[in-house]
């Protein structure tokens, strides 16, 4: 395995006191690890402990655990702390979202984890705000929709849900699988030219969950079934 990879990182809620998806979190991790052909060697006990001594006050706050290869291991560089102001988890007040025109995301093993890639987590999101939007779609080379700046995205034909698959260039995110577990979800590519087909579409996080979206572009959406998903799914 090259050992010249970018740094990966997670980003984990701190919630009502505690970390609502710890388990999810570390299961990716040691995914990662896996595929990076090393271990990583923290139990749970030991990583919630790390994370508890960065927190900087009791209330909700994200943390966003650095990792990169070290020799045979996988290991944690940093761990930094933001409170999260003025919405709390699963209050996020619907969204716009703009089509980011200028990269195409990988299809390749690397693209399940989330790892240093300004052209997703900074360029789209500063093209998303001169559009007027909050995060902006990422698409594969095939034209297709793989995720957002921030989430993992979902969408509604007919009343049944759908996200595009991992296969795709999706991150396999931690309140997807979540979701995931909990609903009857089937995987489906979409490209931009289908959006007019969709009744409503959503984003999901560990850290924000599900958030409603209003406006792709010109399309405007509504929020009914997702309102009623975000207030009847989610049980922390």
């Amino acid at each position: 395995m090259n050992t010249n990879l970018p740094i990966f990182f997670e980003s984990i809620l701190y919630h009502q006191g505690h970390f609502p998806f710890l388990n999810l979190h570390l299961e990716r991790i040691q995914e990662l690890a896996l595929y990076l052909q090393t271990k990583f060697e923290r139990t749970y006990i030991e990583f919630e402990k790390l994370l508890r001594a960065v927190l900087k006050e009791d209330t909700e706050q994200k943390l966003r655990v650095n990792l990169k290869l070290n020799g045979n291991k996988l290991e944690i560089i940093s761990i930094e702390s933001e409170l999260i102001h003025p919405h709390t988890f699963n209050q996020y007040p619907a969204i716009c979202l703009a089509i980011y025109p200028h990269y195409c995301k990988p299809q390749d093993d690397h693209s399940l984890w989330k790892y240093e890639n300004p052209f997703i987590y900074q360029n789209s999101m500063e093209y998303a705000r001169e559009k007027g939007a909050a995060q902006a779609i990422i698409l594969n080379v095939n034209g297709n929709i793989v995720e957002t700046s921030l989430s993992n995205f979902f969408y509604t034909i007919e009343n049944k849900i759908y996200t595009p698959p991992l296969n795709s260039g999706a991150v396999n995110g931690v309140f997807r699988r979540y979701l995931m577990s909990k609903l009857d979800i089937e995987e489906r590519n979409i490209n931009p030219a289908e959006l007019r087909d969709i009744e409503e579409c959503f984003v999901t996080s560990a850290v924000r969950g599900i958030v409603p979206v209003t406006r792709l572009e010109k399309l405007i959406f509504q929020t009914k079934t997702t309102e009623h998903l975000r207030t009847s799914i989610v049980r922390l």
